[in-house]
């Protein structure tokens, strides 16, 4: 198989575009084609590519992978220090709830 790196465009119309270099006959028959999207091409900003879309570093990488576990008074000060957990306002623990819910279940299926 004989590859060809080829620049080009797609159009407002959804069709693509591409820029043969002058002198380059190629021969008629089936192709495969590959799109890599160079840049995001929009109307607000044509250069510039979403955060998200940007290669992460092998640094940032690193970092994000690096663990730093925290002590048990550390775990429970962050907890204190969350907004209420939302089982005060139904009235039971975590516990009770579950136990409620298996008891429902065991209702419905006739257990």
């Amino acid at each position: 198989m004989v590859t060809f790196h080829l620049n080009g465009q797609i159009t407002e119309d959804g069709e693509i575009r591409i820029d043969v270099p002058d002198g380059v006959q190629l021969p008629p028959g089936e192709v495969r084609v590959t799109l890599e999207m160079v840049t995001n091409q929009t109307a607000e900003a044509p250069d510039e590519i979403p955060w998200e879309e940007l290669p992460w570093t092998d640094e940032e990488l690193a970092q994000l992978l690096k663990i730093e576990p925290k002590t048990g008074a550390e775990i429970v000060a962050w907890l204190k220090s969350q907004p209420r957990s939302g089982w005060e306002d139904i009235g039971m623990t975590g516990a009770e709830w579950v136990e409620e819910q298996r008891r429902k279940r065991r209702e419905q299926r006739g257990w």
